[in-house]
């Protein structure tokens, strides 16, 4: 009796073995070879609309061009007309905003800089990336303005020193001490993030470990 019932049990098993290698043929037969690859690709470029994207890529370079242009010769002389309007020829204001502005838009956008710290998708970190550029913004032109040698810049150059003297040297200085408040806010928030770590640490463990 137990041969009988032992006999089914081995031709079962001889059966599947067999059907295995089917299987295996089939998954291998399945990947596309080297030739096939090279005709999905040349089918997939032969599908492209050349013309659209020559004429969508032509007027994206034209675009940008303007847009540099315009740039390069307005953006410098409307920011030192804008900070010269604001200072109104009044050099202590002038230094008060050079300051302010210098202080403000390096703090915030290295504290922006910070959360890509924490764990966030690819697109989160380039958006607080470009968020922090925007917002250094002011700084990156008045640092543009002193250290350009376009025509546009020295001109922009010219209406600071007449119409917000000391706004440029202020800003400096208040972007100086900006970073400096950065470094010692971020080491108190590190710090405490560690400290409360610890303490977390401490509490989650035995207390005859």
């Amino acid at each position: 009796m137990s041969e009988a019932v032992q006999e089914p049990q081995g031709a079962a098993s001889g059966a599947g073995a067999p059907g295995s290698q089917p299987d295996a043929v089939t998954a291998g037969a399945a990947r596309p070879t080297f030739r096939e690859r090279l005709a999905l690709w040349a089918d997939a470029f032969k599908a492209i609309k050349w013309k659209r994207v020559l004429i969508l890529g032509g007027i994206g370079i034209v675009v940008a061009a303007i847009a540099v242009v315009l740039i390069v010769n307005f953006v410098p002389v409307g920011w030192s007309r804008f900070i010269g309007d604001f200072a109104q020829n009044d050099a202590g204001r002038a230094i008060l905003v050079g300051l302010i502005v210098g202080f403000c838009f390096t703090l915030v956008p290295l504290m922006v800089l910070l959360l890509l710290a924490y764990r966030s998708p690819a697109w989160v970190k380039v958006v607080l990336v470009v968020l922090a550029v925007l917002l250094a913004t002011p700084n990156l032109l008045t640092l543009w303005i002193q250290t350009g040698a376009s025509g546009s810049v020295h001109a922009a150059d010219r209406i600071m020193d007449t119409e917000a003297y000391g706004f440029s040297g202020a800003s400096i200085w208040g972007a100086v001490i900006g970073a400096l408040a950065f470094l010692v806010w971020a080491w108190l928030f590190i710090s405490s993030r560690l400290t409360k770590r610890k303490l977390r640490t401490l509490r989650d463990t035995p207390a005859g470990s």
